[in-house]
């Protein structure tokens, strides 16, 4: 390469004095635009901003490319970029290197140049409207940072006291204490160790059994055979799995959003953190496998591990999307950029969201580049199976579908006709009410089937309308007034002779019914002004010209074709069809008139008035999308949501009004309710004042509703039905009930990533994605991977990205992850803010041990429990928790362990300790989630559902963390309730009885032995001899007789509620 100074660039622009000649604001070029921010602004961005942009360390020629206006005006002598003129553009030269060389650190390909040069012929559009990149991260001060620099296996320290440590990390901690004039307290003692040690590794406590053995094992190994055991336990995954739950945000919906889905297989990442722990997986393969599983791809044919592991991502945060879908969008990226970045490096990039990090050398591009790596994948429940059985899932699924469509198809067809074809006989179901009533008033009410019989009617609708016509209907119907103003003669006689005014009641209102119901229909304007006898009836103002029958998912359309002649507006009504506004789109499909003058689609007039749900939209339906009614698509119509009343002034020369009203996309795109959408479209001519404007209250929908008299429910229709029809529904639902027995159960599935369309994003200017800048490419963390780090081409980038961070020349992967595992062990990290290492974290109280941790742990393979056993057996982890005054004057928050802290057991140890002291824990490992509300439940709380709406009452009383965000420590809350909880509630009395009963079993010869299995059971120790008297002396006093608990009980649950048991020594 033959590089030249950058101070000749400086002299060429000085011998130039061209300005910008085309700076005018230029219309939008979109197609520009586009070439801009593919072609140029990656270059920029990557080959030209590190010396001619707002962060430059040093600006050379006073050239600036990161804004539009900076690139027209050029460096010290004149413009860069010169619009339509190539030769005149200083840029393009230095480009190609005819006489001055950029970049300098290489020519840059043909293509690129070509690039630029077709960029500047085409106007040069640049949407960078005086935004410029303003970060002034200084990265080599920055990377001077502590928790960036190399990881070092650095010699343990001299220390005064050679006798006291018993491993490396010993020599550490010792050696500050002394330079800090502090004095380790002694040792705890074995019953101390053991309890401690238990409770550490497997969040339960050491049985008596296990306290005896320790006790008495003397040899120099003795607790290292413990840690062993322990180690070895599959309730050690259970213990340790969660912690790493809390920094995962562990959780089984999808956030604070509307229509909450569970992620019902959410229990097998649970799972497979709790197997990884226990065959303690190297944690360098942990870490790709959640971030890229996937693409690593799985152990064995058999395994799905890789799917599993996904979980990591797969159960994060999913936002509503509906007002502001971009908004959610970007605040799901930030979950996965927060998660991933403060769980596995320690590090708050969610910071440089919408700016540069205010304090570490995070630039928001940074942010943008992993965003993208995200935003290139995407959530998905990925089968755990072969194809195979999926194929035969989905095939028994179709069976079913298809079964129960035909019994709601049946069902619809025969309900819709069934009654009806009664409604002729309704004259006789009234007249042999009347005769019920008659032999009830005569105090012998009649036999309904007997009635029935004589009468020829249908028993059930009988019983129906005889409750229909009860005097508490009275007034529901005007027609039927008439009807309630009648009293049957005590002493009537069943057999007598029909009053003829009840004769007269009867045929009328079948008249009336049967009216309604040729209107409802859709009978023709003609038809329905002929009364039938040749005589015309006069039409009623307010009525409708024409009703459509119900429109349904069974029969989606309607056709509409009426005379209109003489009217001068148009009323278009579409009701609910009786049953609720829910799911009840609609279209009026090419609604036309038709007269001398031609066709006129109605469309092209506006409406005068419009009264409805929502709006409407012309040519789409009311979602905005194309009108498909019946699997045919309509270019012309009107979408509207029932109800809606459309009203238009008629041009003069009309004669008719044709139209087919549907049910939008036949109800399937309607959710669950658009099975049971029905609409009904009305046409008037007047103002509407009667008829289907006021849907389930006119009296059509009083007698066939689903409550009149003629309704039948699906339930009661197979009693309705004879014969063939009943024969028919019998068998649709006998192979309806046999597709749900012979389908297989759903596959097993894992919320897991896969990759999407990988592309770059850009930033988001103030994390706005309405307004967005440069491209970020995607790759990984300058301050840690370098300013000339890859770009990551190869699919979403996640592989790249999950090497990157586990490479061990990573500095924070294994510093958090070593900090982490020491937090838990001393209830307090060498960094004391374990997800945050930049600078507003704590400095490390002990930076040579944390490396020598880390370094350690490298070379063990990535081996947490090689950790363990190095904390765990040296002498600063064994030391007790007595105080010490003068170390408290020196280290009141005993930050540099010269003591070992006194830790309150966590909810979930807490609660798995009540039960497995109790007798009753269930032991088993792994399996779906159970509720913790369930009084039964007694599996382990690692098991418990956690919801991020509804977190179980007694996790977020103790102190649970919020899974909507990574949690690098619990808050540690003393509150009443906390109290109230052990005194009171259900579970802590369950506990005790059930003690107090495994007490008696165990010990049946006194009270004595008892108190001593009680201590041994609770504490891991003997009572002293006052605890003894005490106890005694408790158990043989006089019952409270308010207490529904014994003497023993009550005892029981003061051993379960003391601080002891739940306090760690």
């Amino acid at each position: 390469m033959n590089a030249r100074p950058a101070t000749l660039l400086v002299v060429l622009l000085s011998h130039v004095s061209l300005l910008a000649q085309d700076n005018q604001e230029q219309p939008v070029d979109k197609a520009g635009i586009d070439f801009f921010e593919a072609k140029i602004r990656p270059v920029l961005v990557n080959h030209c901003y590190e010396c001619h942009s707002a962060e430059a360390k040093s600006l050379k020629g006073g050239l600036l490319l990161d804004s539009r206006e900076a690139a027209h005006k050029g460096g010290d002598s004149g413009a860069a970029v010169v619009p339509k003129n190539v030769d005149e553009s200083l840029l393009i030269g230095a480009l190609r290197y005819d006489s001055f060389e950029m970049p300098p650190k290489g020519k840059l390909p043909d293509a690129v140049i070509a690039d630029f040069m077709k960029w500047v012929e085409m106007g040069a559009p640049d949407p960078r409207d005086g935004e410029v990149a303003t970060s002034t991260i200084d990265y080599d001060e920055a990377g001077k940072h502590w928790a960036y620099q190399p990881i070092t296996l650095p010699q343990p320290p001299t220390v005064e006291r050679a006798d006291w440590p018993a491993n490396n990390i010993d020599y550490f901690t010792l050696a500050k204490m002394e330079e800090l004039k502090l004095q380790p307290v002694d040792k705890a003692g074995k019953r101390e160790l053991i309890r401690r040690a238990t409770f550490d590794l497997i969040g339960l406590p050491p049985t008596p059994e296990d306290v005896a053995d320790f006790l008495e094992d003397e040899s120099r190994g003795a607790f290292e055979k413990v840690i062993n055991r322990l180690l070895q336990s599959e309730h050690y995954g259970e213990r340790w799995g969660r912690f790493w739950l809390d920094v995962a945000r562990y959780s089984e919906d999808q956030a604070h959003t509307f229509s909450v889905t569970a992620n019902t297989n959410g229990f097998r990442y649970r799972d497979w953190v709790v197997a990884a722990f226990n065959s303690d997986m190297p944690y360098d393969k942990f870490v790709r496998m959640q971030i890229a599983g996937d693409l690593l791809g799985p152990a064995s044919s058999e395994s799905y591990d890789h799917l599993v592991a996904l979980g990591f991502f797969g159960l994060g945060a999913q936002y509503y999307k509906n007002s502001d879908a971009a908004k959610a969008a970007a605040d799901e990226l930030d979950d996965r950029v927060d998660t991933l970045t403060r769980g596995f490096l320690g590090l708050t990039v969610s910071c440089a969201r919408c700016h540069d990090h205010k304090f570490d050398p995070i630039p928001t591009q940074d942010y943008y580049s992993l965003a993208g790596i995200f935003r290139s994948s995407k959530l998905h429940n990925a089968p755990l199976c072969e194809s195979s059985e999926v194929e035969a899932y989905n095939a028994g699924q179709q069976q079913v579908k298809s079964t129960e469509e035909a019994v709601k198809t049946f069902l619809a067809e025969e309900k819709t006709t069934a009654a009806e074809t009664k409604v002729g006989e309704t004259a006789k179901y009234i007249e042999t009410a009347w005769r019920y009533q008659t032999s009830k008033a005569s105090g012998k009410p009649a036999n309904t089937a007997e009635l029935a019989q004589q009468a020829s009617v249908n028993e059930f609708l009988l019983k129906r309308w005889i409750n229909f016509l009860q005097v508490k209907n009275k007034g529901k119907v005007s027609a039927l007034d008439a009807w309630f103003d009648l009293k049957p003669a005590e002493g009537g006689d069943v057999a007598a002779t029909v009053p003829p005014e009840v004769t007269s009641i009867a045929n009328e209102f079948q008249q009336y019914i049967q009216e309604l119901v040729n209107v409802r229909d859709g009978v023709s304007t003609t038809n329905l002004v002929d009364a039938g006898d040749g005589t015309a009836r006069p039409h009623r103002l307010g009525s409708p010209r024409f009703v459509s029958p119900n429109v349904t998912k069974i029969r989606p359309t309607a056709g509409i074709d009426i005379d209109i002649t003489g009217a001068k507006q148009l009323f278009l009504v579409v009701s609910d069809g009786g049953n609720g506004n829910s799911c009840d789109h609609s279209d009026w499909l090419a609604p036309t008139l038709v007269g001398n003058n031609g066709e006129l689609k109605l469309t092209e007039l506006k409406w005068k008035s419009l009264d409805g749900f929502g709006g409407t939209k012309i040519d789409l339906n009311y979602e905005g999308k194309p009108l498909n009614v019946g699997g045919k698509a309509y270019e012309n119509g009107i979408g509207v949501h029932a109800p809606s009343v459309i009203a238009y002034d008629l041009p003069e020369g009309y004669q008719r009004f044709k139209a087919t009203g549907g049910l939008d996309n036949s109800g399937s795109d309607q959710g669950g309710c658009g099975e049971q959408a029905a609409v009904q479209f009305s046409v008037y001519t007047e103002q509407p004042t009667e008829g289907p404007i006021s849907p389930g209250k006119d009296v059509l929908s009083v007698v066939l509703g689903k409550d009149g008299p003629f309704a039948v429910s699906d339930d009661d229709l197979e009693n309705f039905l004879t014969g063939e029809k009943r024969d028919q529904l019998i068998k649709l639902r006998a192979d309806f009930e046999d597709a749900k027995k012979t389908a297989l159960p759903m596959y097993a599935v894992a919320h897991s990533y896969s990759e999407a369309k990988a592309e770059d994003m850009r930033v988001f200017v103030r994390g706005n994605p309405a307004r967005q800048r440069e491209l970020a490419p995607r790759r990984f963390l300058r301050v840690l991977a370098g300013e000339d780090r890859a770009h990551y081409t190869n699919g979403s980038g996640r592989r790249d990205l999950a090497e990157a961070i586990t490479r061990p020349d990573n500095p924070l992967t294994a510093r958090v992850l070593v900090n982490r595992i020491w937090q838990h062990h001393f209830g307090r990290g060498i960094v004391g803010t374990p997800s945050n290492f930049g600078k507003q974290g704590e400095s490390p109280t002990h930076p040579a041990l944390l490396d020598y941790l880390a370094a350690r742990f490298i070379e063990s393979g990535w081996s947490i429990k090689s950790l363990h056993r190095e904390i765990m057996l040296s002498s600063t982890w064994q030391l007790g928790t007595a105080n010490h005054e003068a170390n408290a004057q020196i280290d009141a928050d005993n930050r540099f362990v010269w003591r070992m802290s006194r830790q309150r057991l966590d909810v979930e140890a807490w609660r798995d300790a009540l039960l497995d002291v109790s007798g009753k824990l269930d032991r088993h490992v792994g399996g779906p989630s159970t509720n913790l509300a369930d009084a039964n439940n007694v599996r382990r709380t690692v098991y418990a559902k956690i919801s991020r709406h509804e977190l179980d009452n007694l996790l977020r009383l103790f102190d649970f963390p919020d899974a909507n965000i990574t949690s690098s420590k619990r808050s540690e809350t003393t509150v009443p309730q906390q109290q109230l909880f052990v005194l009171n509630s259900p579970f802590m009395v369950e506990q005790a009885k059930a003690l107090a009963a495994r007490l008696h079993t165990e010990e049946p010869d006194s009270d004595e032995a008892r108190i001593q299995r009680g201590f041994q059971l609770a504490y891991g120790r003997p009572p002293i001899e006052r605890e003894v008297e005490i106890g005694l002396a408790y158990l043989n006093s006089e019952k409270d007789p308010e207490s529904k608990l014994t003497q023993w009980e009550s005892y029981a649950q003061a051993l379960l509620g003391s601080n002891e048991f739940m306090y760690l020594d």
